[in-house]
């Protein structure tokens, strides 16, 4: 199941989008989760076609056609009120979406982010739980910090048992890392001493 659905977070960072942006289309009733378990919102994996369309069309659709385009491509239908769907192309009368290349493109980037997910490993007696890559003591985000200085060739060449897919997998991770300040916590009332 976690396999099939991506975080908000997740999402928003293998679309190259905000979160808030995700979080919006969510509110809106555009987007429809998978699961809400826990108050965690899980998407499925084929919300990344959305977004990554959303984000290179030259035009602005309104809600119910953005609503049709999801429903579309994540329920892989033919037709979903005035949109259908030709192959690889989506259509509204006279507005024609070719969706080709974000679709391989989407399946590309989601591919190598799962096969990276799977290289990490996370081991008390290595490096004290830090995540590292499979059969080394590399840390994923030492491993993302340095892709923001260094090239992937370089990183490659200095690191050996690395690959191309495990630094841009350690691009992710960094993006995807929690940012700085301190946790949320949840509020507790208590009824002050009289």
């Amino acid at each position: 199941m976690l396999e099939d659905t991506l975080t908000v977070k997740e999402t928003a960072v293998l679309a190259e989008i905000s979160e808030r942006a995700v979080r919006t289309e969510i509110e809106r009733d555009v987007v429809r989760p998978a699961s809400r378990a826990g108050g965690h919102v899980r998407l499925p994996a084929a919300a990344l076609y959305y977004f990554n369309l959303i984000r290179h069309l030259d035009v602005d659709l309104s809600r119910s056609d953005r609503r049709a385009v999801y429903r579309l491509l994540v329920t892989r239908r033919d037709r979903e009120r005035d949109w259908q769907r030709v192959d690889d192309d989506l259509r509204k009368g006279l507005v024609l979406i070719r969706f080709a290349s974000v679709r391989e493109a989407s399946d590309r980037c989601l591919a190598m982010y799962r096969r990276g997910r799977r290289r990490v490993r996370r081991d008390q007696r290595v490096l004290g739980g830090e995540p590292v890559f499979a059969g080394t003591r590399i840390s994923v985000r030492h491993i993302g910090l340095l892709a923001a200085k260094m090239t992937d060739e370089d990183i490659v060449r200095h690191y050996p048992a690395l690959t191309r897919d495990d630094v841009a997998y350690a691009k992710l991770f960094a993006a995807m890392a929690p940012g700085p300040g301190r946790p949320r916590k949840r509020l507790r009332f208590r009824r002050a001493p009289a």
